[in-house]
């Protein structure tokens, strides 16, 4: 019974990981549109411009200046500059909305797969429903040691006949993710 509350702990901590690992990234290229209320609508005006993510991963934001924002997802941009502006006393209780326009965002399927290709990224691309896509292994892909690549790095290896066990072990994909099957 005195292990309840650390299972509890461990429990959350797992789901806000895994809840935080589905939520897009913005990347330099991106584009967005910013919304703010709680102020005069002539300076809200000033701020409903459109943002491009530039090559250094910042944009130009009225009274606030170059932010940088590569890496931050849509809500902590927004806080961020809610923040700002406070923290500068420009308003009093600003209230931001980003909307990140949907570009095209695409997983790269390699190796042991019948059509190795870019396919387009959602937020419900799965591993197994990736290589699905691609017309799934081809002669020689083998099930075990399906490496997921992230930001360059192998994130972890998967067993392709475990994930059709139990698909709630089939990890959700992130845009610029490439999966690798061993031949």
């Amino acid at each position: 019974m005195r292990f309840l509350p650390s299972l509890l702990v461990a429990l959350f901590v797992l789901t806000v990981s895994v809840s935080a690992q589905s939520v897009p990234l913005i990347r330099t290229g991106d584009s967005f549109e910013m919304r703010l209320s709680g102020m005069p609508a002539e300076f809200a005006a000033e701020f409903a411009i459109p943002y491009t993510v530039g090559a250094e991963g910042t944009v130009n934001i009225p009274l606030i200046g170059e932010t940088k924002v590569v890496g931050m997802t849509a809500n902590q941009v927004e806080r961020a500059v809610q923040n700002k502006l406070m923290a500068d006393k420009i308003f009093t209780k600003p209230t931001v909305i980003i909307n990140l326009n949907q570009t095209a965002r695409f997983v790269s399927i390699g190796g042991g797969v019948r059509s190795p290709q870019r396919i387009q990224w959602s937020q419900d691309l799965t591993l197994s429903v990736a290589i699905e896509n691609v017309g799934g292994l081809d002669d020689y892909g083998k099930e075990k040691g399906v490496r997921l690549i992230r930001d360059g790095k192998i994130v972890e290896q998967y067993d392709l006949r475990i994930l059709r066990k139990d698909p709630s072990r089939d990890p959700r994909l992130l845009p610029g993710d490439q999966v690798y099957v061993p031949k």
